[in-house]
């Protein structure tokens, strides 16, 4: 996998993710994934947001372990009320997938 992360929602909607290390995450609030795979179409093993991506980060911690090569990507600079809107349109594509 690249830098950056891109996402069709259920809806055909494109999102862009890019790649971060949890000890690296902000502060502030932002949509997270963690997938797994090396080809064009990476598994997506987590879907969710945070208010404090720093505080998500212990979790998300866990999360990578129990996962191998899994790599943590997310989307900041969103405002709440859309990136509130987006995750439900994200995780429904991303259940789509893990039960395809």
């Amino acid at each position: 996998m690249g830098d950056f992360l891109d996402v069709l929602g259920a809806s055909g909607t494109p999102y862009r993710f890019r790649r971060a290390a949890p000890a690296e995450l902000p502060a502030t609030a932002g949509n997270l994934l963690v997938a797994t795979g090396n080809g064009a179409r990476p598994k997506v093993v987590f879907c969710g947001y945070s208010r404090s991506l720093a505080h998500a980060a212990p979790r998300i911690a866990e999360t990578l372990k129990a996962s191998k090569n899994a790599q943590l990507f997310v989307r900041l600079n969103v405002a709440r009320t859309v990136r509130e809107a987006d995750l439900p349109d994200i995780a429904q594509s991303v259940r789509q997938a893990l039960a395809a």
